[in-house]
């Protein structure tokens, strides 16, 4: 197994008021959060379901290993296969 390369913390420090003001407006954005039952038959642009994955391999982890896979799926018949298993379990 190969060495984790060691990324430097890049820490921006900022004063009480803007630390406040971030932390609002970071709190309203998760409060807006809900579970989604139902979605939209409408195309999401590749290039925005990659940005969004680089995202969500970019959170901290155990030894910033990255244990984790993704897999865009675009066939609807494949989507429904994948429904049907996790409604499943």
């Amino acid at each position: 197994m190969t060495q984790p390369t060691f990324i430097p913390l890049d820490f921006t420090e900022y004063p009480p008021d803007e630390m406040q003001r971030r932390a609002e407006a970071f709190y309203a954005e998760l409060s807006r959060r809900r579970t989604v039952r139902e979605f939209s038959d409408r195309p999401v642009p590749r290039a925005l379901i990659e940005t969004c994955l680089l995202a969500a391999g970019s959170a901290p982890n155990g030894a910033n290993l990255q244990p984790w896979h993704f897999v865009a799926v675009a066939a609807p018949a494949i989507k429904r296969q994948i429904r049907a298993a996790a409604e499943a379990e």
